[in-house]
Protein backbone atom coordinates (compact mmCIF):
# COMPACT_ATOMS: atom_id res chain seq x y z
CA UNK A 1 0.00 0.00 0.00
CA UNK A 2 1.33 3.02 -0.89
CA UNK A 3 1.55 6.52 1.42
CA UNK A 4 -0.45 9.35 0.33
CA UNK A 5 1.53 12.90 1.28
CA UNK A 6 -0.58 16.24 1.12
CA UNK A 7 0.41 18.52 -1.08
CA UNK A 8 0.98 22.50 -0.14
CA UNK A 9 -2.22 23.30 -0.74
CA UNK A 10 -4.17 20.36 0.70
CA UNK A 11 -2.44 20.85 4.18
CA UNK A 12 -3.13 24.83 4.20
CA UNK A 13 -6.93 24.07 3.64
CA UNK A 14 -6.48 21.58 6.89
CA UNK A 15 -4.88 24.12 8.03
CA UNK A 16 -7.07 26.92 8.04
CA UNK A 17 -10.24 24.64 8.91
CA UNK A 18 -8.95 23.87 11.49
CA UNK A 19 -8.11 27.36 12.78
CA UNK A 20 -11.93 28.36 12.08
CA UNK A 21 -13.27 25.15 14.30
CA UNK A 22 -11.05 26.59 16.74
CA UNK A 23 -12.25 29.72 16.85
CA UNK A 24 -16.25 29.26 16.58
CA UNK A 25 -15.57 26.05 19.50
CA UNK A 26 -14.05 28.88 21.47
CA UNK A 27 -16.44 32.11 20.93
CA UNK A 28 -19.07 29.34 22.22
CA UNK A 29 -16.71 28.06 25.36
CA UNK A 30 -16.89 32.09 26.21
CA UNK A 31 -20.40 32.89 25.97
CA UNK A 32 -21.30 29.91 27.90
CA UNK A 33 -18.74 31.25 30.31
CA UNK A 34 -19.49 34.78 30.07
CA UNK A 35 -23.04 33.74 31.47
CA UNK A 36 -22.59 31.00 34.20
CA UNK A 37 -20.09 33.18 35.64
CA UNK A 38 -22.84 36.08 35.84
CA UNK A 39 -25.49 33.69 37.08
CA UNK A 40 -22.82 32.37 39.97
CA UNK A 41 -21.89 35.32 41.24
CA UNK A 42 -24.29 38.55 39.58
CA UNK A 43 -21.69 40.35 38.21
CA UNK A 44 -20.46 40.31 34.63
CA UNK A 45 -16.85 38.95 33.39
CA UNK A 46 -14.72 41.74 32.35
CA UNK A 47 -12.50 39.51 30.16
CA UNK A 48 -12.05 35.62 29.09
CA UNK A 49 -8.94 34.00 28.10
CA UNK A 50 -8.36 30.76 26.31
CA UNK A 51 -5.15 29.12 25.02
Amino acid sequence: MEKKTMTREEALTRFLAARQHKREVVADLEKTMKAEYEKETGKKANYFFSL
